[in-house]
């Protein structure tokens, strides 16, 4: 019997808490676990609101059982290593082979030991050494199987974010960092809006058009953008689901320099739960992508916006294209884990650019990123001139 039976079978009898349905696009997962940390970390993370896009039929369910065990292979060794994976972040993991041909990745960094099991790379087992750090793994399992789903449909990932305007219609945002992406996200789904995605966001080909497709991931937001949405004083008294909040008052309220790989300390890190909470705003998986912004910082006394010919769009958007992604050097939860090759998302992007409209902003979003940002996205979606602005 392989691991993947010897764990998930003494657990099925023991478990007491009913399965979570996880949904978020294409993608649903079964998700089984005894912890409530597990399932308040996951309900809160996927919080949303039914898209008002039509999906396409949604890919078969996934199985996740999330599970503690000290040592989960101290009496059933594991074989040499087959190889190593990469997973987000550059977290590594050891590769074995099960006695019945299953995949075990054991994650090499000693900050949450765990280990990955399947026999199919559609039913997983999550088996972490400590309860307490079931929810982080388990959240972030559930955006890993997201984003294979995503590579696997032939999306476009980008470092960018999108909403849903209160008239309906969807903005994607690509641009540096510190450009304004999440905060414009966030300010265009004020007011009967919606957040899609505010860090990695897919554009996916569908029989209806072109969709923006948010990655699960925490709404990071800094002092300016905290002060400018009128959320300080709810955040001073708050501590986050998923992470840190730098701006909680009071002794201890400053994070460990480095809480875990990546993570940086001036952001708080909300889910989409407390997103909905503080701001009003809330998630919804995808929406349809009308409008494409590609924002950049400027000095400028005013924003001005440009609508770019198809040459100039994919120009713009291909340094935010992430394929193959620098921080995925292999597909780590795919049974082929070799990255995705960079020419066909090439060729999507030169489909994109000739079927949707793309403007060039120039801002400085400590200036101008605040409610102003939906009367510019009108003003694009209006316009059929060349320029417009200073």
């Amino acid at each position: 019997m392989g691991f993947y039976s010897l764990l998930t079978g003494p657990a099925e009898q023991g478990t007491v808490l009913e399965t979570l349905t996880v949904e978020w696009y294409r993608t649903r997962l079964r998700v089984h676990s005894s912890a409530p940390d597990v399932h308040r970390h996951l309900a809160s993370q996927h919080h949303t609101v039914a898209p008002d896009v039509v999906v396409p039929e949604p890919l078969p369910t996934v199985d996740l059982w999330v599970l503690a065990d000290p040592d989960p292979f101290v009496e059933r060794r594991l074989g040499a290593p087959t190889g190593r994976r990469q997973a987000f972040t550059g977290e590594w993991y050891t590769e074995h082979r099960g006695a019945d041909g299953e995949t075990v990745l054991v994650a090499e960094d000693a900050t949450h030991p765990h280990a990955l099991i399947t026999p199919d790379f559609r039913s997983w087992a999550l088996v972490a050494h400590r309860t307490e750090s079931l929810g982080l793994l388990a959240t972030r399992t559930v955006r890993e199987l997201v984003r294979e789903a995503g590579v696997l449909d032939g999306a476009l990932m980008f470092h960018g974010s999108a909403a849903q305007r209160p008239n309906g219609r969807g903005v994607f945002l690509v641009g540096d960092a510190g450009s304004g992406k999440t905060s414009s996200a966030v300010w265009l789904g004020r007011g009967g809006g919606r957040v899609v995605g505010t860090d990695r966001t897919f554009l996916a080909p569908t029989a209806a058009g072109w969709q923006a497709v948010g990655l699960p991931v925490s709404t990071r937001l800094g002092a300016g953008s905290v002060t400018a949405l009128g959320i300080l004083d709810e955040l001073r008294g708050h501590t986050p689901v998923r992470a840190i909040n730098p701006f909680r008052a009071g002794a201890g309220a400053m994070p460990d320099p480095r809480p875990e790989p990546g993570l940086p300390v001036d952001k708080v890190w909300l889910s989409n739960s407390e997103v909905n909470d503080l701001l009003g705003v809330p998630f919804t998986a995808a929406t349809h992508a009308h409008t494409l912004v590609v924002l950049e910082s400027t000095t400028g006394a005013e924003p001005s916006f440009t609508r770019l010919d198809a040459a100039d769009a994919a120009a713009a958007l291909r340094p935010h294209l992430l394929a193959p992604d620098p921080d995925y050097r292999s597909r780590w939860l795919a049974a082929d884990p070799a990255p995705e090759r960079a020419e066909p998302a090439r060729a999507g992007l030169a489909a994109l650019v000739r079927e949707r409209p793309v403007f060039r902003l120039r801002w400085n979003p400590a200036a101008h990123c605040d409610a102003r940002v939906h009367d510019l996205v009108a003003a694009m979606d209006a316009t059929g001139t060349v320029v417009v602005g200073a």
